[in-house]
């Protein structure tokens, strides 16, 4: 083994054990150093399936360790409406009544892309960055100490963990890149979709670690999508898949844009338009209805 190879191996040992130990120290032992509910909002896409098990723990361990930091939750509908209201009448009960007006819950009737729920988060964000959470995740105490050093105001577009599971994005970002592409009707490639057209408008998609968010990874049985489309990839779309085939081609390193899930480069097939974003609903009711509005 050569010295550089002993020094990584060294350096990241070192950091299992830092990172290992601060998983360790109680939550009440890291009071708040400085306010953060100005610097960014959180947001969370979730539907029914993962509710018990990983939503609703997230969401309370969140409100813990970020009082004061704006919540945003997008719940997806179902395809058994009787079981989803059932699971709306549930989640308002035990969580959402009775919240802060700084968090706020969509709650949707019907089965929309994952794609429409960021939009809808993103409009209602009322800070210029947003944290976007996936719902399979654990944190540990020491992601307050982490947020607290993080550059918010900086943030373009910056990926934890090297995953859209979660991600930061700044709403001049947003606006530059243009929204999400709602043509995705489901769940996956929209990321890839994002990927290539932040690169045509000249945003670095960056990256930072957070060794404190742990992602279960979680493919449930059932979907908020089942019967619209068929899985892909093991839990992406169909539908999704075909979206972004309609839109990118496969071509040679040069003339286009590398895309990781791909392993290879795309390019758009057409000339693509610019997707406006919707206009800033930074205020109202904290418990909304986006399919009984008239």
């Amino acid at each position: 083994m050569d010295r550089a190879s002993l020094n990584l191996r060294l350096y990241l040992a070192a950091r299992g054990v830092l990172h290992g130990s601060r998983r360790r120290i109680p939550r009440v032992l890291l009071p708040p150093k400085q306010p953060l509910g100005h610097r960014f909002s959180i947001a969370i896409t979730t539907f029914e399936a993962r509710y018990e098990s990983y939503f609703r723990p997230l969401y309370r361990s969140l409100r813990r360790t970020f009082p004061e930091v704006p919540i945003l939750v997008a719940v997806n509908g179902h395809g058994d409406p009787a079981s989803h209201s059932r699971y709306l009448d549930r989640l308002c009960r035990e969580l959402a009544s009775g919240e802060p007006p700084h968090c706020r819950f969509l709650l949707h009737d019907r089965v929309v892309g994952l794609c429409q729920l960021w939009n809808e988060l993103l409009q209602i964000s009322p800070t210029a960055t947003t944290l976007v959470l996936n719902d399979d995740l654990r944190i540990d105490p020491w992601l307050r100490r982490w947020a607290e050093a993080m550059q918010w105001e900086g943030v373009e577009l910056t990926l934890l963990n090297n995953t859209w599971s979660h991600f930061a994005i700044g709403r001049q970002c947003w606006e530059t890149v243009g929204a999400f592409d709602q043509s995705f009707s489901g769940i996956g490639f929209e990321d890839m979709d994002y990927t290539a057209r932040a690169s045509l408008a000249g945003v670095t998609i960056q990256g930072v670690s957070c060794p404190y968010l742990h992602h279960a990874n979680d493919q449930p049985a059932s979907t908020s999508f089942d019967g619209q489309s068929e899985r892909v990839w093991g839990k992406y779309t169909s539908a999704n898949q075909e979206s972004f085939f309609s839109k990118w081609q496969p071509c040679p390193a040069p003339e286009g844009i590398y895309i990781r899930q791909l392993g290879g480069h795309v390019r758009a097939m057409a000339p693509l338009p610019h997707l406006p974003v919707p206009a800033p609903q930074v205020s109202g009711a904290g418990i909304l209805y986006p399919d009984r509005t008239p």
